[in-house]
């Protein structure tokens, strides 16, 4: 098995083989020490992939209309549309986040014309959130391609192994006190 190198965009093979990096000059091994024994190591690297595919198959077009692309805004997109007048206290435990980041997200959606924001009549320092039209099309849209995205995400998994790596990483959030896995 090729062995890899982090690079700061992605993670590539190197040129073992060759001996020599795309510009002819001659590589060195990279020592990663104790690295690929940790777990958080080897999900930030599986994150790394995960994220440059979904930015892969979603494509720019969708990107530049939903305010920049990440799959955090499309689960914010997910959770306003399944729970329209969700506030923000309770959106920001959905997706894991504490609401001053979840703020500025939300704030670009709705400059993109994605997301509404109304007043409660019962507290008005609050907001009932929900998609709006535009929103609401725009995730149609995604939901093909994010679909396409979850297949490349466990190609190479078994079925039994597909159902393991979600009940692991569900019970390690969990464990880690995330409110954002039921």
């Amino acid at each position: 098995m090729a062995r890899k190198v982090v690079t700061a965009k992605a993670v590539r093979p190197t040129a073992e083989t060759t001996g020599k990096a795309g510009g002819g000059e001659t590589t060195r091994k990279l020592d990663r020490g104790p690295l690929p024994g940790l777990y958080g190591y080897n999900l930030r690297i599986a994150q790394v992939a995960v994220f440059e595919n979904f930015v892969e198959v979603v494509g720019d077009g969708l990107a530049d209309r939903m305010g920049g692309l990440t799959p955090g805004r499309f689960s914010l997109l997910v959770l306003l549309k399944a729970n329209p007048g969700i506030n923000q206290t309770a959106l920001s435990r959905g997706v894991g986040v504490d609401k001053s980041t979840l703020t500025p997200a939300l704030d670009q959606l709705e400059k993109k014309g994605l997301v509404q924001r109304e007043r409660t009549a019962k507290d008005r320092r609050t907001y009932a959130l929900s998609l709006s039209p535009a929103g609401e099309a725009l995730l149609a849209e995604l939901m093909a391609k994010v679909m396409l995205h979850e297949k490349n995400i466990v190609a190479g998994l078994s079925p039994g192994e597909r159902s393991t790596l979600n009940r692991l990483l569900k019970k390690m959030a969990k464990s880690l006190g995330s409110e954002a896995v039921e």
